[in-house]
């Protein structure tokens, strides 16, 4: 119950609202209570025709000997409707208003805190689950929070309240009814529980599904190409299958908890009807009967509130091992705001290994100086990604530091250190949004005006201009609709748009035709003007300029020098080069 505890403190903002639930709630039991009393009044009418006298219930002096016209009581049935309706309302909008806003605050800070969890966290997970886990596993606890609340601030006074109605009218005969109570309590701890451990595992199997469906539209040329639409198919179903399976399992448990509290509450009314129908008055035996039915409405009520506490658990606990999630890239302490110019950046004996024992770079020594270009040549998994994921502290070192100007990176709040940092990848995220949105997102707020200086000094402009729209063309997810060469250069006027001091190019070339790839270079060779660059490319063509060439092999420095120069060496850069030129 910890967890539910812990969703519980998501509607403390809304005290006000839950106070003033409470309180109509009190008036709607209090209303829903006097239903068998307008039943007894009903039937005594009947009984006297012109009027209502209440003599028989000896038990009550003080409602003894009460006489009124039966006029009275259809003006009575409509007061106590009227209240019972309008106090049902006030609760039931309050609790509703409470829960939806609790439920927004929670996908507030699930997505918050994602956003801020760093990349080591990601690359645990699938985004499907992810998704799961803000769509799904947040609209599993609304009920938990909105239901639940308005149940339990509602049922457990209709119960406590309409207790003396059953007493007066039923007198000792109550009692009968009443010893089964604690019976109804027996099944709904016992299913509850097992309800709790199969909605976990649907909600672990539904997230699968998310997940799954992700990864395959993400990927559907390839399926497509490999023609394996029928076996994507296959294994869709066999997961669908299996949420259907504990989906069943939930309903059962879920719709047999009713029908058991409806038949134990039908043996102790039965058994307290058997020996009151002999010794009770009708107008009595009917509004007895009545508070008897009025009594195990909100039992049954209560008995699925507890499932849905159940089923919101499992829910709640996927959601909190989110929350409870540490960045492991946090800001220092004593972290500053960085605003200096830059004039150096060195890798000081850096060492990284993603898991442990398993190194990635290897006692790294690299110093690059401002405005100096330097590309980074290696083959796959040699550490030239690492070493821009660590400048832009997507991770820390294992051993050694990242400095600029002297400073520890380490020192440097997150926010100033990437400030200074633009990227332009291989694979180039754009969002579904404008042209214009895309590249102002290296610049909130920026004009239109800027935005086109940015896009001219990209080479974008002239292909933005012969869009439908121009720079309000919809780009589409991922901006597919616009070629690999045009999606680059939207990149690269996002980054010049930010106008960085200090720029990395992660392979920003790869997937490009020549032609594209001249376009891309020369939008390139514009963005890196004045700036700190690292170039990270195996197509050697694109690096020919750079000041400084750094050769990567399993995990270290191996060469560094002008292409030229390295050639004279030999080496690893020289076969690299042969590969791609002299064969």
């Amino acid at each position: 119950m910890g967890i539910y505890r812990r969703l519980l403190a998501f509607i403390g903002p809304y005290r006000w609202r839950l106070a003033m639930a409470i309180l109509a709630s009190q008036g709607y039991a209090v209303a829903t209570a006097l239903v068998s009393a307008t039943l007894y009044l009903i039937v005594n009418g009947l009984q006297n025709k012109n009027e209502v006298v209440i003599d028989n219930i000896p038990h009550v002096p003080f409602l003894m000997n009460i006489h009124f016209p039966t006029w009275w009581i259809p003006f009575i049935i409509v007061g106590v409707f009227t209240l019972r309706s309008f106090f049902e309302y006030v609760s039931q909008y309050q609790m509703s208003s409470v829960g939806i806003r609790a439920i927004r605050k929670v996908r507030d800070d699930l997505y918050k805190h994602l956003i801020h969890l760093s990349s080591d966290f990601y690359s645990r997970g699938r985004t499907g689950d992810f998704l799961s886990r803000i769509m799904n596993d947040v609209g599993a606890i609304q009920g938990a929070i909105t239901d639940v609340i308005s149940d339990l601030t509602k049922q457990p006074f209709v119960i406590v309240y309409n207790i003396p109605m059953v007493f007066i009218f039923g007198g000792h005969y109550a009692l009968i009814a009443l010893a089964v109570f604690p019976l109804v309590i027996v099944p709904i701890v016992y299913l509850g529980r097992s309800l709790r451990r199969t909605t976990k595992k649907m909600q672990e199997r539904s997230a699968d599904i998310t997940a799954f469906i992700g990864e395959t539209l993400a990927g559907i040329h390839v399926v497509k190409a490999f023609n394996l639409e029928e076996e994507e198919i296959r294994r869709f179903e066999k997961i669908n299958k299996a949420v259907f399976d504990f989906f069943k399992k939930t309903i059962r448990v879920t719709i047999i908890q009713r029908p058991l509290i409806e038949i134990m509450g039908a043996l102790g009314a039965a058994g307290a009807i058997w020996f009151s129908i002999q010794h009770l008055s009708i107008d009595r035996f009917t509004a007895f009967v009545i508070s008897l039915f009025v009594f195990y409405e909100p039992l049954k009520k209560l008995s699925k509130v507890y499932s849905t506490i159940q089923q919101s658990l499992a829910s709640g606990a996927r959601i909190f091992e989110i929350l409870d999630s540490e960045p492991a890239i946090q800001n220092a302490p004593d972290a500053f705001q960085f605003h200096e110019e830059i004039r150096d950046i060195r890798f000081e004996h850096v060492s990284f290994s993603y898991e442990t024992g398993k190194y990635v770079l290897r006692d790294v020594n690299l110093e690059v100086r401002h405005g100096e270009v330097v590309a980074l040549v290696g083959i796959s998994g040699s550490g030239k990604t690492t070493l821009a994921n660590l400048l832009l502290r997507f991770y820390d070192p294992t051993e050694g530091s990242v400095r600029i100007n002297g400073h520890d990176i380490r020192l440097i709040t997150l926010h100033s250190l990437r400030d200074h940092i633009g990227i332009v990848s291989q694979d180039t995220v754009l969002f579904n949004g404008t042209v214009r949105e895309n590249i102002a997102y290296g610049k909130v707020g920026a004009t239109l005006d800027e935005i086109r200086v940015a896009a001219e000094a990209a080479y974008a402009d002239g292909f933005i201009e012969g869009l439908p729209e121009g720079y309000h063309t919809p780009l589409g997810e991922r901006g597919l609709k616009l070629s690999g060469g045009q999606r680059q250069r939207i990149a690269i006027a996002r980054a010049m748009l930010k106008n960085p001091p200090i720029l990395i190019l992660d392979e920003a070339t790869s997937h490009l035709d020549n032609e594209s790839e001249r376009e891309v270079q020369n939008a390139l060779e514009n963005a890196m003007q004045g700036r700190t660059a690292f170039v990270i490319a195996h197509r050697l063509s694109t690096i020919q300029r750079a000041d400084r060439i750094v050769v990567l092999d399993q995990g270290k420095i191996i060469q560094q020098g002008t292409s030229d120069s390295l050639l004279r060496e030999g080496g690893v850069y020289k076969r690299f080069y042969d590969l791609q030129f002299n064969l």
